[in-house]
């Protein structure tokens, strides 16, 4: 519209000059060296207008040809780009097929349609490189890659992927969180930047790359305060030596955390043990015993007792006094009556938990009473044959793996990370087959 104005207004400017120079006519002289030149200001006039006519008509027929000539080349580069993404989508299902001598000639036909967009050319080179395992030439590509803006989180990702492949988890971390901080959402990234961290164990790693995820709404509070937890838990080993105040007071934000969990609660107990806090100790395992028994936790309770001789039935009785009708508090009564040899007491605590079908953990106890109290190898013997049949007891099994391991560990023995889970699994014969 504006231009319409401006153009408007120039026309009749130029009618103007036209009609006022036509009624109001002069002479125009002007000398050059000894010759004098005189003619009417309407000559002039005519070919002013000339020189304006014939200016319009090149200016409209320039741009009027320039713009077929750009929408020519504008249609030719769509056509060529069309194809371009047609030879790429060739290629990829080239690769998804290995069929790398297919994808080779049509990353070779895209490239010559398309020439300004590397980032494909980048992508199709790097997965051919894969598939004739050209890892050098796919290393130097990845580094290639993150110095384009298309391409760099493609670049890091390779990265990463190269160093966890080549067991260089350090840089693998390293590459991975750039990757995290350009975009943490995608898939499972955060998942394996944690089994990255259960190989370099840098727990401090675990604590503020959860930390970003939690406020991303990447995980949720309860996988946050987990993995945290752990994380203090690790941190607390490292340094119950060393620094055991600061050690007790990470166990004690773990267990805040996490609730109180067997292993860290044992971690707590061996924290104060080596500061001789034998009353704080007692209170403590109360305390945890009552909120919630369990067999995990009176294994537990059961080693460190035994372990710094203050496995006499005194303690026990004192941590199962509030709870002494539970069936997990019986066992423990029966455990430390049978180590302290109290036949009575572990026999009056034994009654109500043999049942038809007493699982392996009863049997054996029932073993060693008639062992302890009565030398008698046969019904020991035949308790044990009892046992090798019986249901057997909750252990520590991998969810991935599904391999049974005695202790918890932050990583399990196949080495992933908190995957371990208390559970009583299902055998035949003496094969772990699954758990419930």
């Amino acid at each position: 519209m504006v231009k319409f104005l401006i153009l408007l207004i120039q026309f009749f400017v130029l009618i103007f000059l036209v009609a006022y120079f036509s009624t109001n006519s002069f002479l125009v002289t002007f000398e050059i060296e000894d010759l004098i030149y005189t003619f009417s200001s309407n000559l002039l006039l005519f070919f002013l207008v000339l020189i304006i006519l014939i200016t319009f008509i090149f200016l409209f027929f320039y741009f009027k040809s320039r713009y077929k000539i750009q929408k020519y080349f504008l249609l030719k580069d769509k056509k060529n780009l069309q194809k371009g993404y047609g030879y790429f989508a060739d290629a990829m299902i080239s690769l998804a097929n290995k069929d790398k001598k297919n994808a080779v000639i049509a990353n070779k036909k895209m490239k010559k349609l398309i020439k300004d967009d590397h980032g494909l050319s980048m992508l199709l080179n790097s997965e051919i490189f894969k598939i004739e395992k050209k890892y050098q030439e796919l290393s130097l590509l990845h580094e290639e890659m993150i110095k384009n803006k298309k391409t760099e989180t493609l670049g890091y990702k390779g990265l990463m992927e190269e160093n966890i492949n080549k067991e260089d988890y350090h840089h693998a971390f390293i590459y991975g969180e750039r990757l995290f901080q350009l975009n943490p959402f995608i898939d499972k990234l955060y998942l394996t930047l944690v089994s990255i961290i259960a190989k370099t164990r840098n727990w401090n790693q675990l604590i503020n790359i959860s930390k970003q995820a939690y406020n991303k709404k990447i995980i949720d509070i309860k996988t946050f305060n987990q993995n945290t937890a752990i994380a203090l838990y690790e941190i607390s080993k490292i340094k119950i030596n060393s620094d055991p105040k600061e050690s007790l007071n990470l166990i004690q934000k773990a267990i805040k955390l996490n609730g109180p969990f067997p292993p860290f609660i044992k971690l707590y107990l061996e924290i104060l043990m080596t500061q001789n806090e034998i009353s704080k100790i007692k209170k403590i395992i109360k305390k945890y015993w009552n909120d919630q028994p369990s067999s995990s936790l009176r294994i537990i309770i059961s080693e460190f007792l035994k372990n710094n001789n203050l496995a006499n039935l005194d303690n026990i009785k004192f941590i199962t006094k509030s709870s002494y009708n539970d069936a997990e508090s019986k066992k423990l009564l029966v455990d430390f009556a049978i180590h302290n040899s109290d036949w009575s007491l572990a026999r009056e605590s034994i009654k109500g938990l043999i049942k038809f079908n007493p699982d392996r953990e009863i049997c054996e106890f029932m073993a060693s009473l008639e062992m302890g109290e009565f030398n008698d190898i046969q019904k020991r013997d035949s308790w044990l044959l009892r046992a090798e049949n019986a249901n057997i007891d909750e252990i520590w099994i991998c969810q991935i793996t599904n391999t049974s391991q005695h202790h918890w560990g932050s990583v399990s023995d196949s080495g992933h990370f908190n995957s371990l889970e208390w559970k009583r699994p299902k055998m035949l014969g003496n094969n772990l087959l699954k758990y419930e």
